[in-house]
């Protein structure tokens, strides 16, 4: 069993933590609002919600899932605590970062500073799918890609995506992460045309 610290409580957050807890996970969620956010909606897993400060704290891998212009002022204020840590960064920058000059999970380690164990992952995955690692119609398990500077960090997160029923991906180092965030405006925008509904995935074949 790990413990889990799971920064956010929207979609991507509570689907994940309903999928780790069913496979004997503990998880916290944190907030900034605790106290306004004491009950989830009945949907929503029953784990608690505690301040940002406790969930990291207590976590021995914390995931972030806020909106990515709260990820930099988050790491840094909780640099101490997050330093030596794991620490899965999920947020998307979208147009925050057009150029992928550098990718926003290289920002996370950077704001967290010297020891920071960073892996980008779940970035292409919509929260739709996240209850749902088959494809209904193909039978095709989906990916999850993810990518690191640590291998036993990485070998600690594949774990994590297997325990969800996925196919985990290793995408490499963690600079990798500038690709995988200019594959998620095109799987959204594909979604979208195609009418997909938030359910497609990308998917490596042939190995």
């Amino acid at each position: 069993m790990t413990h889990i610290g799971i920064i956010g409580t929207g979609h991507m957050a509570t689907h994940l933590a309903r999928g780790w807890l069913d496979a004997g996970h503990h998880v916290q969620f944190g907030s900034r609002y605790s106290e306004t956010k004491a009950n989830l909606p009945k949907q929503s897993p029953a784990a608690r919600i505690v301040s940002n400060y406790e969930a990291v704290q207590s976590a021995e891998v914390v995931v972030i899932a806020i909106p990515f212009t709260a990820v930099k002022p988050f790491a840094q204020q909780h640099a101490d605590l997050l330093r030596n840590k794991l620490v899965i960064d999920i947020s998307n920058p979208f147009e925050h970062l057009p150029d992928n000059r550098i990718a926003g999970a290289e920002i996370t380690a950077q704001a967290i500073g010297a020891g920071a164990r960073v892996v980008a992952a779940f970035k292409a995955n919509f929260w739709q799918t996240l209850l749902e690692p088959i494809d209904p119609k193909s039978g095709i398990v989906r990916d999850v890609h993810y990518v690191g500077d640590h291998d036993a960090d990485k070998a600690i997160v594949a774990q994590l995506i297997t325990d969800l029923g996925f196919q985990p991906v290793d995408c490499g180092v963690l600079r990798n992460a500038r690709v995988l965030d200019s594959m998620v405006p095109l799987i959204v925008e594909l979604d979208r045309r195609l009418g997909a509904d938030h359910r497609f995935s990308w998917k490596l074949l042939g190995n």
